[in-house]
């Protein structure tokens, strides 16, 4: 296509791993209603506004048996990816400079399509566009996911906007827009009296732009024709075009795990056949303001009765710690186990408490569930095989958790391990983003922060060639050649290796063995 700068030339978006657009995600929420999209291993995908392919070349390298393909109308954006794509040496990957009224039949069909913060942001026709591009270019079992601003917790975010969008309408350059929306938000809500509403809805949003990175900032909050729907309205586009809602990409959002107590109570009164109702109400009743939609052809037969038994299906992963140090499964009353999201997993059975270490121990592994079954067994007095009603309570509490993000689903777990070997491997993709920055790509398709400069020079070591004393000897040998300014070099050590190596194993960073 013609070169025609764009704002995101300008201001490159970041772009980053989305995991909930993570096929094995999409599969995994998919097959709870009885979709069967193909297998994340061997699958196409299209991503609709890519920017510089950070998500999909985490997926691509992943999943080398899988296709992936991404548009955007930055050209500069697609040069980026197109050179980190060919730094990482990935077949799988076609990034495409054009737009989305550019797509044809001739793209051929995809599994899953993935459009993560662009119907909010583009004209009417081009959202009609995806629409055509969800109805013809998805497979007959495919997924599609799409995000957009949601009412009426968007009217919230518009306060802010509108703010913002006056106060620099005469400005160009960005930086300055960013800095002086931002200061503009701050100052009113420091002058409104803190006893009024307003003030209220005016901190939250500033709290939440203070949150957010610049680009973002510039590209969501101050692009002013940015618009938000209500769900109806959009499940009735996606009706139109002989699509369905299907779910959340959040599950724990569509199954009331993260609601408060009285929303679900209310909630729960509708019967799986008013799910769209019934969503709807949830964001009066919640006021959301941003949804991260699942659709897929009308045509497929949905069971909304999901369940624990789908839990049996599924490799479990949870990064959970006891509250008390060590505990006891075996031992009277209740365990709590603190989550990745600060909350706890309370387990009152023994068969459940010694499930919860053992995914525990294992994370960031995922255990198929009869595989956790009998761990959790051998962790017992006696290791006798448990009763059915024990596994039943076990599958019943794992699905609470699930549906509440305190442990994980997977169809397709990612292939990582726990275990350091004699030569460990770091991925290939954490590696290169470690020489830029301290924002990794992890394998469970999750950003991790590594702020020590010593540890990402650690983890480039790791390509599988060295052993221990190797990784001494190269890590010495690479922090004497550009020692910090004014710092002496550490000091490395056996038990310091040992160290490093068990924390990047539990951030998902090691590879397992092929």
């Amino acid at each position: 296509m013609d070169a025609v700068e764009t704002p995101y030339d300008t201001v490159l978006y970041p772009s980053h791993p989305l995991p909930q657009t993570h096929p094995d995600r999409l599969a995994t929420i998919a097959g709870h209603y009885g979709v069967a999209p193909a297998p994340a291993t061997r699958c196409r995908v299209l991503e609709l506004g890519c920017g510089v392919g950070g998500n999909l070349a985490a997926m691509a390298y992943q999943h080398p048996g899988s296709e992936f393909v991404g548009i955007d109308l930055s050209g500069r954006s697609i040069a980026i990816g197109r050179q980190n794509v060919a730094e990482l040496g990935l077949a799988n990957v076609r990034l495409e400079h054009c737009g989305i009224d550019e797509i044809t039949p001739d793209f051929g069909t995809f599994d899953y399509i993935v459009a993560h913060g662009v119907y909010s942001w583009v004209p009417a026709a081009v959202r009609e566009k995806m629409w055509e591009i969800f109805a013809r270019n998805l497979a007959p079992q495919g997924v599609a996911y799409v995000s957009y601003n949601a009412l009426p917790g968007s009217r919230f975010r518009d306060a802010a906007r509108d703010i913002m969008l006056y106060h620099v309408r005469a400005m160009s350059d960005p930086a300055e827009k960013i800095r002086e929306g931002r200061a503009i938000v701050g100052l009113i809500a420091a002058l409104v009296p803190q006893e009024e509403g307003y003030a209220r809805v005016l901190a939250e949003q500033l709290d939440r732009l203070n949150g957010m990175s610049d680009e973002v900032v510039f590209h969501d909050d101050l692009d002013a024709g940015a618009t938000a729907f209500l769900f109806h309205d959009v499940v009735a586009e996606a009706g139109r075009h002989g699509l369905q809602y299907l779910s959340e990409a959040r599950f724990a959002q569509s199954h009331l795990g993260l609601m408060p107590g009285y929303v679900a109570r209310l909630l729960d009164r509708f019967p799986p056949d008013a799910a769209l109702e019934r969503e709807q109400y949830l964001d009066f009743l919640a006021c959301r303001s941003f949804r991260q939609t699942l659709l897929c052809h009308a045509a497929v037969a949905l069971d909304r009765t999901v369940g624990p038994d789908c839990v049996r299906l599924h490799y479990l992963a949870g990064h959970l710690v006891p509250e008390e140090g060590v505990a006891d499964p075996a031992g009277a009353g209740a365990a709590r186990y603190r989550t990745t999201r600060g909350v706890a997993l309370v387990a009152d059975r023994p068969l459940v408490k010694a499930a919860a270490l053992v995914l525990g121990e294992r994370w960031p592994e995922a255990v198929a569930f009869g595989d956790l079954v009998a761990a959790a067994a051998a962790r017992l007095p006696g290791g006798a095989a448990p009763s059915e009603a024990e596994v039943d309570a076990l599958a019943a509490a794992l699905f609470r958790a699930y549906a509440a993000e305190q442990v994980d689903m997977h169809l397709y777990p990612p292939r990582l391990t726990k275990a350091v070997t004699e030569r460990p491997e770091a991925s290939l993709i954490a590696r290169q983003l470690s020489e830029s920055g301290s924002v990794i790509v992890n394998l469970r398709h999750a950003r991790v922060t590594i702020e020590d400069d010593v540890a990402r020079r650690f983890l480039r070591l790791l390509d599988g060639t060295r052993d221990r004393a190797a990784l001494m000897t190269d890590l010495a040998d690479a922090l004497a050649a550009s020692p910090s300014a004014g710092a002496a070099a550490p000091t490395i050590t056996a038990e310091g290796v040992e160290r490093n190596l068990a924390l990047l194993a539990s951030l998902g960073l090691l590879v397992a063995p092929a």
